[in-house]
């Protein structure tokens, strides 16, 4: 393998992230007044080829690198985690009255 051909991202010291975590962050960025629920449909929709594990991995991975926000809420009645954009979390908080 030539040495052109490692991504950026693989290099620890570059930072970056992964090519599909940095797919889901650019979208989760993009629309920063909403949250998407964890083995949710909405972003499988946006991205018809990503496979759902992969998506909810990398959810996970974000929220867990603090990329992006995650939080536990009901939703029709049932507990459910959402993610999304720092801001969009800021906001859902608010709106249910949790304090951050």
């Amino acid at each position: 393998m030539k040495i052109t051909q490692i991504a950026d991202y693989s290099l620890p010291a570059q930072g970056g992230l992964p090519p599909t975590q940095n797919m889901v962050y650019e979208e989760l960025m993009r629309r920063p007044d909403e949250v998407f629920e964890y083995q949710g449909e909405e972003l499988i929709r946006t991205f018809p080829r990503m496979k759902r594990s992969a998506l909810n991995w990398s959810l996970w991975l974000l929220a867990k690198t603090g990329h992006i926000g995650k939080l536990r809420v009901r939703v029709d009645g049932r507990l459910t985690t959402v993610y999304g954009a720092h801001e969009a979390i800021l906001a859902l908080k608010e709106r249910v009255g949790l304090d951050n």
